[in-house]
């Protein structure tokens, strides 16, 4: 009899979250998308907004940061003597309210095969301490060799505290939080994903990386835990060109801290006592550096905005690596501005990549940028996940981040800021032999697809804010 009440209901339902999706939306792109999918899906459409649409963690999130940090525990310097920074240095000081941290040492590794030894040992060494975050931590041979050195630790009464993301970790089955949990090792999933009860907040992941030993030692950056990031990767369709930095130094701290706040994000426990490093500014260093967290909470668009603001102070030149390139209009602006105003831009992507759907949309957006004959160039295979960008001859940004808004919206991301010539410059030479072997992309190669192929780029570009 009451039949008829149900299109009623759910046209109700389509148009109410449709209705949201309008007034909360940011993106406008988003928004179109999530309005469109509610009308033509009325059923599916609110139930897919409901568990990925939603920001529902950035209200909450400020509420279960819970860990409270004195200022003057993590202290920073704003100008280093004998150093000439800025205005660069301006910008992520204005962003964090942070002056710089000394670095006494950065190690540049690339690929497991250097990273993955000097973690090993690292853990291994480690006396009193060991933090391990990662987005990805596979259950294979080199998965199973961190939880083994991680077990051995906790054997010998080292604290051990791993944080790994909740989705991230489902890219191997069985799961490593399985093995951890047999090897007794302290973990953390970061936002569990859930069937029972559903997972609400499914699209806003942890992919920060990092492993702190000790307070004394720091690795960060783009590379997860997983043999497909060696060279002998049991396929070659899977493997994984990145680099990874290896830190000493005041820096230390800060990640030390960031890790903190994910675990007791993760734990919901309050931390009382006020957190301490091990570190101190050394005023003569010669690499100084800062933190920069970037979130969908207090965090959100640190990154993007970063990006924008150091761009725009480049006076020579601007590399950018960067495994997805789904930039914000405002972020293809900057890059227009400082190629008008005579700075090199050149920008790296990898010509094979592991997301096609992110691949298609980005050759959408590259009309823009080689409209304005910005050099573009595709690194040859394997998928290259190195995520770099350097300014003018002092300044690097390395870490965790893509260009495309699922990091630089959605995602838990970090960054450290480098000033130091001595680091810019190996990271130049490591990005010139990367070039050297690019391919460039051409306005006619682009220009030229078939009428079916930018049919697709433009509809995967349509999804570009959730990929």
């Amino acid at each position: 009899m009451m039949v008829w009440l149900l299109p009623v209901l759910l046209v109700s339902v389509a148009v109410f979250t449709a209705g949201h999706a309008l007034l909360t939306s940011r993106d406008s792109r988003a928004a179109f998308g999530w309005i469109a999918l509610c009308i033509i899906l009325p059923l599916a459409g609110p139930i897919i907004y409901l568990l990925f649409g939603i920001n529902r963690v950035r209200s909450r999130a400020q509420k279960n940061y819970l860990i409270k940090v004195s200022r003057d525990s993590l202290p920073t310097i704003a100008d280093p003597q004998g150093t000439q920074f800025r205005p660069l240095s301006t910008v992520g000081e204005t962003l964090t309210r942070k002056g710089l941290s000394s670095c006494n040492d950065v190690e540049i590794l690339i690929n497991g095969d250097a990273l993955y030894p000097a973690m090993l040992e690292a853990i291994e060494e480690a006396r009193s301490q060991i933090l391990l975050a990662s987005y990805i931590f596979d259950n294979d041979d080199t998965g199973r060799r961190f939880a083994e050195a991680l077990q051995r630790a906790c054997q010998r009464g080292v604290e051990v505290k791993v944080i790994i993301d909740g989705l991230g970790e489902f890219t191997s089955v069985p799961r490593i939080g399985g093995l951890l949990r047999r090897y007794n090792i302290p973990f953390q999933r970061f936002n569990p994903v859930t069937l029972l009860p559903p997972s609400l907040n499914i699209n806003l992941r942890s992919h920060r990386k990092m492993l702190i030993t000790d307070g004394l030692m720091a690795f960060t950056g783009g590379q997860n835990i997983g043999s497909r990031h060696t060279r002998d990767a049991p396929t070659r369709k899977h493997r994984v060109h990145d680099i990874h930095f290896r830190l000493t130094g005041k820096v230390v701290d800060e990640l030390e801290w960031a890790f903190w706040q994910d675990w007791h994000y993760c734990t919901g426990k309050r931390q009382e006592a006020t957190f301490r490093g091990h570190n101190i500014n050394v005023p003569d260093a010669d690499i100084w550096s800062r933190v920069v967290l970037d979130g969908p909470n207090k965090y959100m668009d640190r990154l993007n905005n970063l990006l924008i603001g150091v761009i725009s102070t480049a006076r020579s030149r601007v590399w950018l690596m960067t495994p997805y390139f789904l930039p914000t209009m405002d972020l293809i602006g900057a890059l227009t501005a400082a190629h008008l105003r005579g700075v090199e831009v050149m920008i790296l992507l990898p010509e094979e990549n592991n997301l096609k759907i992110a691949h298609w949309a980005s050759r959408n957006v590259l009309r823009e940028v080689l409209d304005e004959d910005i050099d573009v160039r595709y690194q040859p295979g394997p998928f290259v996940h190195s995520k770099l960008l350097l300014v003018d001859d002092v300044y690097s940004l390395i870490g965790s981040a893509n260009i495309d808004p699922r990091s630089l919206r959605l995602n838990y991301e970090i960054g450290v800021e480098l000033f130091s010539k001595r680091i810019n410059q190996q990271l130049s030479d490591y990005f010139a032999a990367r070039s050297a072997i690019s391919k460039p992309v051409t306005r006619e190669e682009i220009a030229g697809r078939s009428l079916p192929e930018k049919i697709r780029d433009s509809i995967s570009w349509l999804f570009s804010p959730y990929l």
